[in-house]
């Protein structure tokens, strides 16, 4: 487990405008949670943010330095939620959780497939339904990835939560029935039907042999079509008066 270091400054201003600045600044808007305290607005600078998530991951320990009053105080944290925009995928806020090293939590750990299945060889497809999973230990314990080998998994095979190796004292709290990934057979494209075109029986029919010594018959008279009703004439208007 990666253990990086942050500084943070408190912040008065709250609010759509007050962040609009914060943001323009260069500065990422965070709260801080605690057990034993209220939640803290701070602002930490998004150039040294991103280093820190660069460098310890998602689940990283945070040695968080606070500047608050001219003072400065320091705490664990770890970063609970991160907001992002959906279309640039800057950071917009953070929110970062105080932690006791001799408690244990609940972690989600990136999940990371090794190695080409054998069904995928002989022609089948690998599919991944999990990317991670939740474990309970304590906060150094936690796992920056964990390895999920597939090398063995044949056409209709599948691994499950309960296949993933964890070191002593992680407890994995996902359900162990959970699919992580299966290699499935590839899906075979029905051949189309052939399309009859209406009036293809017709042809056929037509040049159907007669039987010997008979004749063909005309083919019978269409009727003519009946002659169309007059219009009724517009009744004469009324007189106005």
């Amino acid at each position: 487990m990666e253990r990086v270091s942050l500084a943070a400054a408190t912040r008065a201003l709250i609010g759509k405008n007050a962040i609009k600045r914060i943001r323009r600044d260069g500065l990422v808007p965070a709260i801080l949670y605690g057990q034993a305290r209220e939640p803290l607005p701070l602002a930490i600078d998004r150039k040294t943010l991103l280093g820190a998530l660069t460098a310890g991951g998602r689940n990283a320990l945070i040695d968080l330095r606070i500047s608050r009053d001219g003072n400065e105080e320091t705490s664990t944290v770890m970063l609970a939620e991160i907001q992002r925009d959906p279309i640039r995928r800057e950071i917009l806020h953070v929110d970062l959780h105080e932690i006791s090293l001799t408690e244990t939590l609940e972690a989600r750990v990136p999940l990371a497939l090794v190695g080409t299945p054998e069904g995928v060889t002989a022609g089948g497809i690998l599919e991944q339904h999990l990317r991670e999973i939740t474990v309970r230990c304590l906060p150094t314990q936690i796992p920056d990835h964990l390895t999920v080998r597939v090398e063995g998994l044949r056409i209709g095979d599948s691994l499950h939560v309960r296949d993933v190796s964890v070191g002593e004292g992680i407890v994995v709290v996902t359900p162990p029935g959970e699919v992580i990934a299966a290699v499935v057979a590839p899906e075979e494209e029905e051949a189309a039907a052939p399309e009859v075109a209406e009036g293809a029986a017709a042809p056929e029919a037509a040049g159907r042999a007669l039987p010997a010594g008979a004749e063909a018959q005309p083919a019978p008279p269409r009727p003519e079509p009946k002659a169309a009703k007059p219009e009724a004439k517009p009744g004469r208007p009324e007189r106005k008066e």
